[in-house]
């Protein structure tokens, strides 16, 4: 299986993928829309994983009917014509037209079978079993949207040690949390804006992004980012945002921005929510925390001719992603990188380039592929 393939054998895996295909309405929609405008390669890939999914959909065309030995025979002309059409054009096996004795068909052992022909009959050996298992006992209905619960897109950091604990966001941005605190986004940042909620007390560093701007929701109030690094202190009895460079525009939470004048906070000023005056309060702020002293010293991590393990290891820990590799392929690649301020498809660029290899990245993992190092 080449790396082409392997892409394509993640998308099938990736539920996300299947019900933009198959729904209309799929919340996802948005963020497949973007990956493939991402770049040809993205916009191909997906194209033929739609386009097979689409055509796998096809061979259950009737949602309601019983599931009878003509039914399950149905579906099987369907998988053998969808094996029989790829493989005549790929050089693979034929698929031997096997009946049991009761005269319905059963699975071969299939050597050298593509990875459409896996792809075909993992998707639809599974709704023949049910069909098989349950035939006898009552009507089934034959859907072609898979139920299942989505993998959540958001994903929650929360530092239970003592110490100040630092995390890599997926934009190039940097949070230290303090003991206790707790902030939640999106695995992979890809919407129109940069969204975090946090609870308790950090120190941000945020990539400067424009076009996507950076917001972080409190209790209380609302602070928008272009790109600055400042404190942000969330407890139920104190809320207070403090500014080390740059500067930010904080507002009430729950109020149309309309209605009301954000304030904007520069260096060396803090802004603070009144509970008694129920609004904001900006004052002077010239003192440096100890979090913050720790944030600037933690920016990055070194490499020099490290094992490609021990790197995919560090970014599993620094964005709470697991790593899919092979790892016999890669065994014999080292690399001397270091890993900072960067994005993380930047990250994953200049190390797949390094290791002659490729990704792909969701919110389920970050799946790398190649031919590796000699």
């Amino acid at each position: 299986m080449d790396q082409r393939e392997k892409k394509i054998n993640a998308l099938f895996e990736d539920n996300r993928f299947v019900d933009w295909v198959i729904n209309p309405q799929s919340p996802y929609a948005e963020y497949w829309l973007q990956w493939t405008s991402a770049s040809k390669e993205n916009a191909a890939l997906a194209e033929e994983a739609r386009q097979f999914l689409l055509d796998v959909r096809a061979a259950s065309q009737d949602t309601r009917r019983e599931a009878g030995p003509e039914t399950i025979d149905g579906m099987w002309d369907h998988i053998g014509e969808a094996i029989a059409e790829h493989n005549a054009g790929s050089g693979g096996e034929r698929v031997p037209d096997i009946r049991q004795a009761g005269g319905s068909k059963r699975i071969w052992p299939i050597r050298r079978m593509q990875w459409m022909a896996a792809a075909t009959m993992a998707g639809l050996i599974v709704l023949l079993g049910l069909l098989i298992w349950q035939r006898t006992s009552f009507r089934l209905t034959v859907v072609a949207r898979t139920e299942q619960t989505p993998v959540s897109s958001e994903l929650v950091r929360f530092n239970e040690s003592d110490k100040n604990e630092l995390v890599f966001l997926p934009d190039g941005s940097k949070v230290t949390l303090a003991k206790g605190a707790r902030i939640s986004y999106n695995r992979l940042m890809n919407g129109q804006r940069r969204d975090v909620t946090l609870s308790g007390e950090a120190f941000f560093d945020v990539a400067k992004n424009t076009q996507k701007p950076f917001f972080i929701y409190t209790q209380n109030m609302v602070v928008r980012v272009l790109g600055t690094s400042f404190r942000v202190v969330a407890l139920p009895q104190k809320e207070t945002v403090m500014v080390r460079t740059g500067r930010v525009s904080v507002s009430l939470k729950g109020l149309d921005s309309a209605a009301q004048v954000a304030r904007i906070i520069l260096p060396r000023q803090a802004c603070s929510y009144s509970s008694r005056e129920k609004g904001l309060v900006t004052t002077a702020n010239t003192g440096t925390t100890k979090i913050e002293m720790e944030a600037e010293g933690a920016h990055e991590y070194v490499f020099e001719d490290a094992p490609i393990d021990t790197v995919f290891k560090t970014l599993e820990k620094m964005y709470d992603l697991p790593v899919l590799y092979d790892h016999r392929t890669f065994e014999n690649c080292f690399i001397t990188i270091s890993l900072g301020n960067e994005r993380l498809e930047e990250k994953l660029e200049v190390i797949t380039q390094t290791i002659n290899a490729s990704y792909l990245l969701s919110d389920k993992g970050i799946n790398i592929g190649g031919k590796g190092c000699k």
